[in-house]
This record gives structure tokens, sequence and C-alpha cells, in this order.
């Protein structure tokens, strides 16, 4: 089971003493006033830079539990220089321009959008009108065609994420080619219309339902996954996968557009949705089966892990359902998921980001759940699939208890991930270990996820120039 059943929590706002916006109204959502206590499984949401919220301000003061405290570091981001902000930005792969003498005539003459946001969900999008002497806000971005949105979209959320903010606005502008730019981040609404305002109430309403719901009943997720490998020759060459593998189907490949031509060299398996760790990894050793019957007879090397093969980076994507996608959620995926892993992998993996494997990488499921996108693929072997798998179940599932200690919500620590250095990762893992022994759920997976951090202590990195099937007892055919 997950989280055990507790008291639901609350939602607040903290306003910090400024008036009310008509979206705080129209939430319902009601003011942490001076003498209101915040509980550790309510969540506030600070709407000012100077909250009111102090540490004797709420309860349960030595709890390992606090409240989530939404935009808590909006008054250390007011400070940070631009210039830090746009190579925090840039570090992320994320493409950042926050000199503010930017000339509003570049790209689609112009091109600009504010885009409002709310916990990784994007309220609205507006178009930033250019005149002699000053900018006014335009329509809601409903002109802009599906493909622009998303790429819009995707490019805000990563920002406002990746500064450590759960909700705000973020400007960007378009080139010719339609990539987005970064221009400013902040943890204030300054551009939402009625219809925007109107719609951000019902998030943060919907929001608060969902809060209340898995704070009171606790939380199970469901797993399900589609990580990838791939064929080599002999001589090294890579054999599409497409050659042997479907493209639909449970043990099928997937596709990589090469110089702007969609190729299918790779094998994906997608296994059955399972509740256990375990349950999963058998059904991808099944699935292994599968492909061993359908390549019968021809000689390949199977390779995974992060980039098995100079230039084609392969992915671990896990798929979690039962479970609200939240800023604290994912934020706790990375940390109890893609910081070990980082230590797992070999050097060569560094190549793979910021592209690939970025922090806080996720996408949406039409099934209602979602995709977190970073890990590299663990078909490396068995003891790595389920003690990935297991880290992703008791992450989701505990993401509350994880809150306290996150070593990557240092940015130092973010540094340290992208550029490789163990010493500070090392001393992160251990406080992530330690942190997920404290849950409820870790005793169950303990021995999925334990041998994980016996290797980060030994020093020890995958090997991803073995045939994968060695390790799964895969007969080669």
């Amino acid at each position: 089971m997950g989280e055990q059943a507790a008291q639901a929590g609350q939602v607040w706002l903290d306003r910090g003493g400024v008036a009310a916006s008509r979206w705080m109204a129209l939430s319902g959502i009601p003011v942490l006033q001076a003498e209101s206590r915040a509980r550790d499984n309510d969540c506030v949401l600070l709407t000012s830079v100077s909250p009111s919220l102090r540490e004797g301000a709420r309860e349960g003061q030595f709890s390992s539990l606090s409240p989530w405290l939404m935009n808590g570091s909006a008054g250390q981001h007011a400070i940070i220089p631009r210039a830090e902000i746009e190579r925090r930005l840039q570090r992320e792969g994320l493409s950042a321009r926050m000199d503010g003498d930017a000339d509003y005539g570049r790209g689609y003459g112009g091109r600009r959008f504010s885009v409002s946001l709310f916990d990784l969900s994007v309220i609205e999008v507006r178009r930033i009108v250019h005149h002699t002497s000053y900018i006014t806000d335009g329509k809601r971005g409903t002109s802009v065609d599906e493909r622009l949105r998303n790429i819009i979209s995707k490019a805000a959320v990563r920002a406002l994420y990746v500064q450590g903010l759960d909700f705000g606005e973020v400007d960007l502008e378009l080139d010719d080619w339609g990539r987005a730019t970064i221009l400013d981040v902040r943890a204030v609404y300054l551009r939402l219309s009625a219809e925007g305002e109107a719609d951000l109430a019902a998030a943060v309403s919907e929001f608060a339902s969902v809060w209340a719901f898995e704070t009171g009943q606790g939380v199970r997720v469901m797993l399900g996954a589609d990580p990838e490998f791939v064929m080599l020759r002999p001589d090294g060459a890579i054999v599409p996968a497409s050659r042997y593998l479907p493209r639909d189907g449970d043990a099928g490949c997937d596709s990589v557009v090469i110089r702007g031509v969609r190729r299918w060299p790779l094998a994906e398996l997608r296994p059955a949705p399972a509740a256990e760790p375990a349950a999963v990894a058998a059904d991808v050793r099944r699935l292994l089966n599968v492909a061993s019957r359908r390549t019968a007879g021809a000689a390949l090397s199977w390779r995974a892990g992060a980039v098995p093969v100079r230039g084609l980076p392969l992915g671990g994507h896990v798929h979690i359902s039962g479970a609200a996608l939240t800023g604290e959620r994912l934020r706790a995926l990375d940390n109890a998921v893609a910081l070990p892993l980082r230590l797992l992998e070999p050097p060569s993996a560094a190549s793979r980001r910021p592209r690939f494997g970025a922090l806080g990488d996720f996408r949406r499921q039409s099934h209602g759940g979602f995709e977190y996108r970073t890990p590299p693929s663990w078909l490396v072997s068995p003891r790595l699939a389920c003690g990935v798998l297991a880290l992703v179940k008791v992450a989701a599932e505990h993401a509350r208890d994880l809150a306290a200690s996150r070593p990557l919500d240092d940015d130092a620590v973010r540094d340290a991930f992208y550029a490789g250095d163990r010493d500070v990762l090392l001393s992160g893992a251990a406080a992530v270990r330690e942190s997920l022994a404290n849950t409820s759920g870790y005793g169950k997976y303990e021995k999925y996820i334990g041998p994980l951090f016996q290797a980060i202590d030994q020093g020890r990195t995958w090997n991803e120039a073995t045939d994968l099937r060695e390790r799964w007892g895969i007969p080669v055919r």
C-alpha cells in the first residue's frame, strides 16, 4: 500500500498582506490568518514574496512532515541576478535571454507570449503585443496552432519548475523555426485576463480537492513502462528494430528523426501495467523472450543503458497512474530516482543531457496518468529494472514524506547532477536513502532498492557494452 490514511490536508492562501485578486476569491480557498495554523499535511499557496507564514505559525513543528509551501522559494528567486537565472535555464537545455534589452522585432515579427501556470499546468497563453514605447496584452492564445502551443507550454512549464517555483508566469519568444526562448520567469501573476482568473480559480479549487483526497486516503499507484534497447551487428552497426518487431504491440519498435528522416532503430517494450514493480519486471522478461523469438537466427547484440551507441540515447520511461501529477511528486521522483541513477551511470551517459534525461521531464497521458521520462533505459539487468521501478513506486506514493529532504532543491546539487560531480551527488544520495528508509513503504521494497545504493557505495556503474540478455537469462537463439 501507499501512504496510510490520515487527516485530510487543507489548502490555504497566504497573501502576505497583499490585497486579494479575483482568482483568490473565486477559488474559495481560505486565507491563512494570523491565528490560523497550517498542519503538517496542509498546503499553503504563498502568493506574495513576503508571506505571513512563519515557523511558529504552523502545527507539528517537530514532525518529519511539514506543509507544502507552494512558491516557497519565490523570495529567493526575486533576488537572483537575471544572468544567473539565464544560466540555470540554459543548463537544463532551455534557450534563454534574460538581458531585458532584447529586440522585440526578432522572429515571427516579434511573436511573444506570456504563459500563466499553476502546478505544472498551463492556465492561459496570451500574446504580448509590442508597440513603439509600451507592451500590451493581446488576446488569449486560441489562434496558436497545436504544435506551437505544445512548444510554448512545455518550455514555460519547465522554466518555472527549474527555478523551483510552483506557480507564476513565463514570458517567451518564438523564432522563425518555432523554437522557444525564455525571456522572463516570475512568481506572480501580472497578465491574467478575466477568463484566465476564472480558469486559475477552477484549477486551484480542483487541486485542493485532490490534495484533500490524497492526504486523507493515501496513494497507491499503478506502474507501466516503455524501456528501449538497440540491436547491433557484430561489427557494431545498428540493425533497425523494425526489421524484426512491429511498430505497435507490447514488444515493438520506436522511431527517431535522423537528419529530417524518421527511422525505427529502437526496440521498445510495453509491459502490462501493475501495482508491483516485480510484476512489471516479470512482464518485461516475458517481452524480452518474445523479441528473442522474433530475432531467432540473427547475429545480434542487444544493448541498453543511457547511450550504448554514440548519438543514440535510450529512455527508460516509467508510467504512473493513480496519483496526481504535482510539482511535489515530480521533485520526489527527481531526487529519489534520477539522482541515484546518475551515480550508477557510466561516464559516457553525460552526453545524453540536457536534451534527453533532464530533471523534471514528464508527459501527461491520455488515460489520466503521466510518464516520468528522465531515467535512461534500465534494461541493463533485472536488478536495475526492479530497483528503478521500486524507487518510482515509493517516490510516487510517498512524495509528502520525501519533501523534507530533497537535495536537488539546492541549485549547487543540480549543477553537480549535470556536471557529474560525484562527491556532491554521493552526499545527496545518502540523504535520499535515509528519507526513503523512513517511509512506511520502504520495507516492502528494500530488497530491490538496497542493492542500488550498495552499488553506489562501492562506486560501481552499469556496463552498457554487454548483451543485456546475459543478465536476464534470455537464450540467444
